[in-house]
């Protein structure tokens, strides 16, 4: 979990925003759950809606490639509200909304647990996947229970297919 944070200048807003990267093999990803969220706005064009559309469900991607994504969707809210006749406000500007990902931030990460490390092979894999996450009790309302169970269900465990490096494409 990356915690981003900027101050305030005498055109932006000071502001703090919370991500989530992974580093695999040198290579920084970021995953942003409901990026097309971050570029909503009020009165939209044809466009805006149409270019919202487009955007999956979790994005993860480098971060060159969210620069650029930043970059075209400002443009383009700054042309709808311009539009609209609408001022764009400070946290809809290209600076402001490149701080959220690009501005200084720091790592939490969770250390794996010496006792983890000791553990037989087959308890290390399901290991791997609980660090950073705490259990909670769940109450299953109106859900059959070998739903989650189905290999790679189209609505299940995208997040952790993305996490684990296969295909996520949706095929609704």
């Amino acid at each position: 979990l990356c915690k981003s944070r900027w101050e305030k200048t005498s055109r932006l807003p000071a502001g703090d925003y919370q991500y989530i990267d992974v580093n695999v093999n040198d290579t920084r990803y970021i995953a942003e759950v409901s990026l097309a969220g971050q570029f909503e706005i009020a009165r939209p064009t044809d466009r805006i809606t149409s270019l919202l559309k487009i955007f999956p469900a979790i994005f993860v991607g480098r971060p060159e490639e969210l620069k650029q994504v930043v970059r075209i969707m400002s443009t383009a809210i700054r042309q709808s509200l311009k539009k609209r006749d609408l001022l764009v406000p400070p946290w809809r500007k290209n600076s402001y909304m490149q701080n959220k990902w690009f501005s200084s931030y720091k790592r939490t990460t969770n250390r794996v647990s010496e006792a983890s490390s000791m553990a037989k092979p087959q308890d290390r894999q399901i290991t791997k996947h609980l660090i950073g996450f705490k259990a909670s009790r769940v109450k299953d309302c109106f859900c059959r229970e070998d739903f989650a169970r189905k290999a790679r269900s189209r609505m299940t465990g995208n997040l952790t297919a993305v996490f684990d490096g296969h295909d996520t494409s949706l095929h609704l």
